[in-house]
């Protein structure tokens, strides 16, 4: 595990898995104009680049974060799928700021390939990431955000509650949902908020996958004249976080531009 640090700055902490690109880029720096200190936990810190979209994303976020909104902003190297190296994040962040309030679970892998294409072994890497990650890092965190009636927001998608994108994408986000709600069962009394945000189509560069047909009918599913992006779920997140949502607890909300609308 690896740290790049910045000055101290005033503001909640905000951990974001999967920060350095994508939706976890758009959350991070939504976090990061709100005020809040924000960790980038992720395999990399170069951000992705799309053929598509986010064609001329450089730079990293947390230099984007300390020179765009004068926060504080942490890059750490984390794999969410070893809980070794999830324990050593949080105390890591423990260490430099001193205490957790917000823990966004967004890291998340996608293999394409369906139940006889994809190897067990592929299978075993996409829940690793997405769902063991989700619970490691609230296990791991969930008593320091006791301490500071913390928010736990866990990135799910509009395929936790429908088939599409292969066995384990869909079951692992599925998964998160569920383990949403019993994390609220579970943290209802600390004031600790959880919820899940289920994106829909966003322009990120994880869409390289899409043949232009498929592209089509993905967008299909929107019923808004437009993708989403991560800024759109960034706003979402800050939402969420905030003291004006503390009575929203154990839901998922899906911003997908009406998808599940009509596909559920």
């Amino acid at each position: 595990m690896s740290i790049i640090n910045s000055t101290q700055h005033d503001g909640r902490t905000v951990i974001i898995t999967g920060g350095s690109s994508g939706i976890g880029r758009g959350i991070a720096l939504a976090f990061a104009e709100a005020g809040s200190n924000v960790v980038i936990a992720d395999v990399t810190r170069e951000p992705r680049q799309g053929e598509r979209y986010e064609t001329d994303v450089t730079r990293p976020t947390d230099e984007v974060a300390r020179e765009e909104f004068d926060v504080d902003a942490t890059y750490l190297e984390t794999d969410v799928s070893d809980p070794d190296a999830v324990e050593a994040m949080i105390d890591m962040t423990l260490e430099e700021y001193g205490r957790i309030d917000v823990v966004v679970n967004n890291a998340g892998i996608f293999i394409e390939g369906d139940s006889q294409d994809l190897t067990v072994e592929e299978w075993d890497t996409v829940t690793g990431v997405n769902l063991d990650g989700s619970f490691f890092c609230a296990k791991y965190a969930i008593p320091h955000l006791k301490e500071h009636n913390g928010v736990i927001l866990n990135v799910g998608s509009v395929n936790s509650q429908e088939g599409g994108g292969g066995p384990p994408y869909a079951s692992s986000k599925a998964g998160i949902v569920n383990l949403t709600r019993d994390l609220a069962v579970e943290l209802g009394d600390d004031e600790v908020n959880v919820n899940a945000i289920c994106p829909g189509f966003i322009e990120t560069a994880i869409q390289d996958y899409q043949t232009d047909e498929s592209l089509e009918q993905q967008l299909g599913h929107t019923l808004l004249p437009r993708a989403g992006t991560p800024e759109d779920v960034g706003t979402l997140a800050v939402f969420l976080a905030s003291d004006e949502a503390s009575f929203i607890h154990g839901e998922e909300i899906y911003i997908d531009g009406g998808w599940t609308a009509h596909s559920l």
